[in-house]
């Protein structure tokens, strides 16, 4: 027989059914929050967990989209197919619809229904009706267009005819005197100003318009100066060495640090902005025009376009025209700068320093610019080219290969 060791004094011996006890009570405490969880879980009565609702995610608020007028709808299409919006007006027709006002030239008309009625089409709206009005010194041209069964405008065109015909017969006048040179006038940075086009046109010469490219009115003023016969240059910014920060910020500009592929897209760029382009001058350029390899990749894409170049001499180190001479492109130099002084009052001084060159050298090429004092100097003046014995000529008179 085994005896047990004695006790140690103080110590009391543990009952074995106690130790039981405790071992099944914590067991059916697991078993009950198990079994609790397990219902909790199965969304069923839980009397230990609590299902905690979600609250529900916050719904942005989704502004409904605000839908065109057909008015707008009627502006945009104009607007783009290049119509000026200050010439577009609105007012309410005879027959209750609104009625859309814009003037325009023939041509200008001609070139720009076909774009005008695609952005109509693009946008849900379709022409329902064209009617035209001729008269004697304007043609009208009346479209009904509608959106959906119920919104109905009418878009009127009006194409006066009178100023193209003065100008036509302004042209065919023979000169006063018999010409002993000839001189071609180009006017740069056209394309801010209508009204100073209208001057412009108010002259009835062939002065010579070059547009920079990302002017306000750059396209309008091309079609305008084109139906009366002008010729047109693309005005093309190119880096110049002065004001070189500010330059870098003149939209358009070509600079020397670009590749040869990105000269040649900007150029694309530029030039499908001014339509009726027949050649090129160089806006400031002192740092471009300097670097014969820059050129040729500049003159690359004119030669094959056919189109002329024309170097503004920015720079006494200008290699332009040479280079346009070497690849055979149609060029010319500027010979005078009419108002390149801040004293405006020194124009009718270069206009005959311009007058003395030509006939001297048979041809010459001024340029100058839509100031407000160039345009009354010119206007005061002009009839001295033809007391100097002097042709105004387009600008491509004069150019040669």
């Amino acid at each position: 027989m085994i005896k047990k060791p004695p006790l140690k004094i103080g110590q009391e011996p543990w009952p074995a059914f106690n130790l039981i006890t405790v071992i099944m009570v914590a067991v059916a405490i697991v078993s009950a929050v198990t079994l609790d969880f397990i219902n909790f879980r199965k969304d069923e009565r839980s009397y230990l967990f609590v299902k905690r609702e979600k609250k529900p995610a916050p719904v942005p608020e989704v502004k409904p989209a605000v839908e065109k007028t057909l008015v707008q709808i009627v502006e945009d299409s104009l607007a783009a197919a290049g119509i000026v919006r200050d010439s577009i007006t609105t007012a309410m027709g005879p027959e209750g619809e609104p009625l859309v006002g814009v003037s325009m030239a023939p041509k200008v008309y001609d070139s720009a229904e076909k774009t005008i009625e695609q952005e109509l089409q693009r946008q849900n709206t379709r022409v329902l009706e064209k009617k035209k009005d001729a008269q004697e010194n304007r043609t009208e041209y009346q479209w009904r267009v509608v959106r959906g069964e119920k919104e109905a405008a009418r878009i009127l065109f009006v194409c006066p005819v009178e100023p193209v015909a003065r100008r036509e017969t302004a042209l065919k006048e023979p000169p006063k005197k018999a010409a002993r040179g000839q001189v071609a006038l180009i006017v740069d940075d056209m394309g801010n100003s209508l009204e100073a086009l209208d001057d412009l046109l108010n002259l009835k010469e062939a002065v010579t318009i070059s547009i920079l490219p990302y002017s306000l009115h750059a396209q309008e003023t091309a079609r305008i100066a084109h139906e009366y016969n002008l010729e047109i240059l693309l005005h093309l910014p190119l880096e110049s060495l002065n004001n070189h920060d500010t330059t870098l910020d003149t939209e358009g500009m070509i600079t020397a640090a670009m590749s040869p592929g990105e000269i040649v897209q900007s150029f694309e760029t530029s030039l499908a902005r001014v339509p009726f382009a027949d050649g090129v001058n160089n806006h400031m350029g002192s740092k471009f025009t300097a670097d014969d390899s820059l050129m040729r990749t500049l003159l690359e894409p004119l030669k094959e376009k056919g189109l002329l170049f024309v170097d503004s001499r920015t720079t006494a180190q200008t290699v332009a025209y040479d280079e346009a001479r070497r690849m055979g492109i149609p060029t010319v130099e500027r010979n005078v700068f009419l108002d390149a002084d801040a004293d405006r009052s020194r124009i009718k001084g270069r206009l005959i320093e311009l007058f003395k060159a030509a006939q001297k050298k048979g041809a010459a090429v001024g340029i100058c610019h839509p100031y407000p004092e160039t345009l009354e100097a010119l206007k005061a003046n002009f009839a001295l080219f033809a007391d100097y014995g002097l042709e105004v000529v387009p600008v491509s008179r004069l150019a040669r290969k």
